[in-house]
């Protein structure tokens, strides 16, 4: 009898396991997040010259880092994030020898992204708080948060963008009123939803491209007067530039 019940036992085993469905593998692809600088329907290139309502302006730098990006769905009404990367960074200071690397944008890849149907994708641009407690010495080569000239030490801030650029306000050639719009501290952190239907799928290459206009980003700031962000005490200039970032100069193409 006790043989018995040890046979029926395995054979309930066997029969529990063979009944249990496949597990299932969602694929995955890579996505590219292609970010094109452009000043009004031109493509951004530094020391180049263009006009800023009716002055000469030249671009010496224009960067920024993207944190926490995810792509979004709405599964029953509730949005659901699929993360692409935790923090990159972003540089279209494209010289004039490279513009065509400039019109084709600046990549940064996301890779094993899981496939389906997404409604938006969210950017974060700065540093997100944790890692913003954190200094770029912590970092290894190739990191995109290894960058000394991106941390402000007094601040114990990274700095979440630069805009540098200098404006020939006499006319005569000579560009001598500098832009220096550096920001930072987790008060102007910036988080943007760009409404986008995609569908991933599996093994094919997607790319979602953005346009960021650096003509935008002096929007509602009077750059004859506030023409610098340096110190503490620049905390609103230095919220109204990153408004600018991820408002209006920021775009899906």
């Amino acid at each position: 009898m006790k043989k018995i019940f040890t046979l029926l036992f395995f054979l309930a085993l066997i029969l529990q396991f063979s009944c249990k469905p496949e597990p299932s593998f969602e694929g995955t692809t890579d996505v590219e997040l292609i970010f094109k600088g452009t000043y009004d329907a031109e493509t951004l290139l530094i020391d180049t010259e263009y006009d800023f309502n009716g002055t000469p302006i030249r671009f010496d730098q224009f960067n920024f880092f993207i944190g926490n990006v995810a792509l979004v769905k709405e599964i029953v009404g509730n949005p659901e994030e699929t993360e692409l990367l935790e923090i990159g960074f972003v540089d279209l200071s494209f010289k004039p020898v490279d513009a065509t690397n400039a019109a084709s944008g600046f990549v940064v890849t996301a890779p094993n992204i899981p496939i389906g149907d997404y409604s938006g994708i969210k950017i974060n641009i700065g540093v997100p708080t944790d890692l913003n407690k954190t200094s770029w010495s912590d970092y290894g080569s190739g990191h995109p948060l290894r960058q000394a000239s991106h941390f402000w030490s007094a601040w114990e801030s990274f700095i979440f963008s630069k805009t540098e650029a200098k404006l020939d306000i006499d006319g005569d050639g000579g560009f001598t009123h500098k832009l220096s719009y550096h920001t930072g501290t987790d008060d102007a952190y910036r988080t943007r939803f760009i409404a986008t239907d995609m569908t991933l799928e599996e093994d094919v290459v997607s790319s979602i491209t953005l346009t960021v206009d650096a003509k935008m980003m002096f929007e509602g700031i009077d750059v004859m007067v506030d023409n610098a962000t340096h110190n503490l005490t620049d905390l609103s200039l230095i919220n109204k530039v990153m408004d600018n970032l991820a408002g209006e100069a920021l775009d899906i193409e």
